[in-house]
């Protein structure tokens, strides 16, 4: 059994918490390869990017890449004032698991499916899930 650490993609939302515009996010995925945040256009965009990548990683483990032992995981958070955030992760094994945080809470904690953490997500910070897009 292979007990290499995973690394994970994951999707995180910001708003600011004084912001007069509620309507406005910054989206964010985790990108293990690059091992930086990149921005994304919207939830949608990030929801389908962070399961791209998530594909990606569980067929380089299905076929022991060697490049998966160089991607990173996705770090700690920083300490942030005056922002809400809410994130999920994607363990992108054969068997997907999620795992969601949020700014209040920094610890990981298992949720039920990709459906269930990206609603839990965009709900902690007042956004608004497209419609049958993350499942």
């Amino acid at each position: 059994m292979n007990r290499q650490q995973l690394s994970r993609p994951s999707l995180k939302i910001t708003r600011q918490a004084d912001q007069n515009r509620a309507a406005y996010f910054i989206v964010e995925v985790w990108n293990p390869f690059v091992s930086a945040y990149q921005l994304v256009n919207s939830v949608e965009d990030g929801l389908a990017r962070v399961g791209e990548l998530a594909n990606l990683i569980c067929r380089m483990w299905v076929q022991r890449h060697p490049k998966r032992e160089v991607l990173v995981d996705v770090p700690d958070p920083r300490a942030t004032e005056g922002q809400r955030w809410a994130e999920f992760r994607i363990n992108a094994s054969t068997f997907k698991s999620y795992d969601t945080r949020y700014d209040d809470r920094p610890a990981w904690a298992r949720a039920a499916g990709m459906t269930q953490a990206a609603a839990a997500t965009c709900t902690r910070v007042g956004c608004v899930l497209p419609p049958s897009n993350a499942s």
